[in-house]
């Protein structure tokens, strides 16, 4: 049964992937600045499908019984697409939201610091996706699994990027919006407790 709910999970991830891609590409045939508001859409998606990839995780150190244990299962055997999502996603907002604002207008004098704390977020990204196959696994073993200890500065980075887009509120030099801060950086810097919470348990659990 949960093979089969993996399989029908993997399949339309992949077709969304695909079709999103599509998407991106036919854009480009109609650049116009109001992509922005789809840019920002795809953006939220993005952050949310990250706290998604991070529940396996979290769920496996925790050894997790019964439903939950099931849930597990079907992410992590999907984490790999939900990866790819997550890349495409940022890839659509990073184009929609200023790309296509750069190529009708020109490039900016001077770059906000959220764009600078997304920008290196989504380079970090680069060679996690590339490296998210079996040949990768392979090849570069443990330091396979010390690439993707990434992540975690990823959604450090990310914390910073959708808090610091406004200027409601001023903390220590950096202006925050208060909106954004509390709808995606407060639940990213959770999921950060949590893990930090689940590798603490696995680490005891296994010296029991």
């Amino acid at each position: 049964m949960l093979s089969n709910i993996s399989k029908k999970l993997n399949f339309i991830l992949k077709t969304i992937i695909y079709l999103l891609l599509l998407v991106l590409f036919i854009s480009f045939f109609f650049i116009q600045n109001n992509f922005e508001i789809y840019g920002a859409l795809a953006g939220k998606l993005a952050i949310i499908t990250l706290w998604i990839i991070a529940i396996p995780g979290i769920l496996k150190r925790f050894k997790v019984k019964n439903i939950l244990k099931n849930i597990q299962i079907v992410l992590m055997l999907n984490r790999r697409q939900l990866g790819i999502l997550m890349f495409v996603l940022v890839l659509i907002h990073a184009l929609w939201s200023r790309g296509f604002g750069y190529i009708l207008k020109g490039p900016p004098t001077s770059i906000p610091t959220f764009q600078l704390f997304g920008t290196f977020a989504y380079l970090l990204s680069i060679p996690l996706v590339l490296t998210s196959n079996d040949f990768a696994v392979k090849k570069l073993k443990k330091w396979w699994q010390r690439l993707h200890y990434a992540s975690y500065l990823i959604m450090f980075l990310l914390i910073f990027h959708t808090s610091t887009q406004g200027s409601d509120l001023k903390i220590f030099g950096l202006k925050l919006d208060t909106e954004y801060t509390f709808q995606y950086a407060i639940p990213t810097i959770l999921i950060l407790l949590v893990q930090a919470a689940s590798w603490v348990y696995y680490k005891k659990s296994k010296n029991v």
